[in-house]
C-alpha cells in the first residue's frame, strides 16, 4: 500500500495528523498536502468540546481532585481545565500578601543565616557558645575587606555569601560586642567594676 494510501485511511478512522506521523513516520506537512489533496483535512475531534460538558459538574468535580485527574475524567487537556473552572485559590488580602511576604523573606534568611553559622563551624571561636542561633554574628576579622553585610544580601548566591564567609568568625553576641569594644581602642572594664 502506498504512503498515500496509508494517510488517507488512517484520517479515515478519524486519526489526527500527531498520530498518524507516529505511526507511518512522516512528517506531518507531507500528511497535510495529500489530506488537503482529498479535501479530508477538518480537524479531528477525539476530545469533546467544552459546550458539550456540564460546567458545573467539572467544577465539583475540580473541588475534590486535581487538575490532571479532571482532565482525564473529562477527557479534555488541563488548559480547558484550568480554563473553565472556578478557581480554587482564594484571594489574598493585601494584608495577608504582605505577612506571607515577611514570612517568605524571613524564612530565607533564616536558612541562609543556618547555612552560614554550619559553615563557619556551629559556635562562637572566642568562647564556644552554641545554643542559640541568633545569638551568633558573623564578624569580619578586617573591615576594609568587608563587601557587604551577610545578613543583608539573601538574594545573592550562596557561592558569593560563602565568599564573604571566608572572611569572617563566627562569634556570640558578647564577644561580638567585645570585639568592637577593644576594637575601639578601650579595654574592658575590671572585673571590680562590673555590677553583680
Amino acid at each position: 500500500m502506498k504512503t498515500e494510501d496509508n494517510i488517507i485511511q488512517l484520517r479515515i478512522e478519524r486519526k489526527s495528523y500527531n498520530e498518524i506521523s507516529k505511526i507511518l513516520g512522516i512528517s506531518k506537512p507531507t500528511i497535510s498536502y495529500h489530506c488537503k489533496k482529498f479535501g479530508i483535512n477538518e480537524p479531528v475531534r477525539s476530545k469533546p468540546k467544552i459546550k458539550d460538558i456540564d460546567l458545573d459538574e467539572l467544577n465539583n468535580y475540580y473541588k475534590n481532585h486535581t487538575t490532571e485527574e479532571t482532565a482525564k475524567k473529562f477527557n479534555i487537556s488541563r488548559t480547558t481545565v484550568i480554563t473553565n473552572v472556578h478557581n480554587k485559590q482564594i484571594p489574598l488580602t493585601p494584608d495577608e500578601v504582605k505577612k506571607r511576604n515577611y514570612q517568605r523573606v524571613m524564612s530565607k534568611r533564616q536558612k541562609l543565616k543556618k547555612q552560614g553559622v554550619e559553615y563557619l563551624g556551629g559556635k562562637c571561636v572566642r568562647c564556644g557558645y552554641n545554643k542559640c542561633i541568633w545569638a551568633l554574628k558573623f564578624h569580619h576579622r578586617n573591615p576594609q575587606e568587608k563587601d557587604f553585610d551577610i545578613s543583608r544580601y539573601i538574594t545573592l548566591s550562596w557561592n558569593k555569601i560563602q565568599k564573604e564567609l571566608d572572611k569572617c568568625d563566627l562569634v556570640c553576641a558578647n564577644c561580638h560586642d567585645e570585639i568592637h569594644y577593644e576594637n575601639r581602642g578601650v579595654s574592658p572594664l575590671p572585673d571590680k567594676q562590673l555590677k553583680e
